[in-house]
């Protein structure tokens, strides 16, 4: 895990070289994952393609077309269209890879699930996109520095800080503090808003 309390403390140089250091880090080990997969997908979405071919064993398929197919789980039918790469339940859309209705579907055609993954997620993708290293940055006794830049002398903002002790955390979302927020609940009456140490008066209507 990578230590971002220790880098934050840092000067403005000293932090970009973490960070530097960091996306180095997480290039090579993309990439180096990327070549030694061999499965379609990469390993993440290989096990959901996986989970959802298990899903699929006891579906009932029904041709209505060439593309479109009407699956039956349990009592839900779902509708299937290899063309548009679409199903009924939106998983196939969301998710970019084979849902269980579209596998059921692929296995009654005798069809792989490669060419209805997204390209994303296949190995050859991640290793082209990690393709580029990050380069080493020299030590700065090496740096060939020009004299109009060495000589310019950059001054902090104007800033006044503000009392207190300087904030760590960052300032979270309102979706985030949303879950896991509780509520109160008297120990007593079970009601919300209030604990059993507040006396609620219920009037009558």
């Amino acid at each position: 895990m990578e230590n971002w309390f220790f880098a934050r403390e840092l000067h403005i140089f000293d932090f970009l070289e973490e960070v530097r250091k960091m996306f180095g880090r997480w290039n090579c080990t993309n990439r180096k994952n990327g070549t030694y997969t061999f499965t379609t997908l990469m390993r993440r979405y290989q096990e959901m393609l996986s989970i959802n071919e298990y899903k699929s064993i006891r579906m009932r398929v029904e041709a209505s077309t060439e593309y479109v197919y009407t699956v039956n789980d349990g009592p839900r039918r779902f509708i299937i269209d290899l063309k548009k790469k679409t199903c009924s339940c939106r998983m196939f859309q969301l998710d970019e890879i084979p849902c269980s209705h579209a596998w059921a579907v692929l296995k009654n055609k005798n069809l792989t699930a490669d060419a209805y993954c997204s390209e994303l997620f296949k190995p050859e993708t991640v290793v082209n996109t990690y393709d580029v290293p990050v380069d080493p940055l020299p030590d700065e006794t090496e740096w060939n520095v020009p004299k109009s830049i060495s000589d310019e002398v950059v001054m902090p903002p104007i800033y006044k800080r503000p009392p207190g002790r300087p904030k760590k955390k960052r300032d979270k979302p309102l979706q985030e503090l949303m879950i896991g927020k509780r509520r109160n609940a008297c120990g007593k009456c079970g009601r919300l808003g209030h604990n059993k140490g507040v006396r609620v008066i219920i009037r009558p209507q």
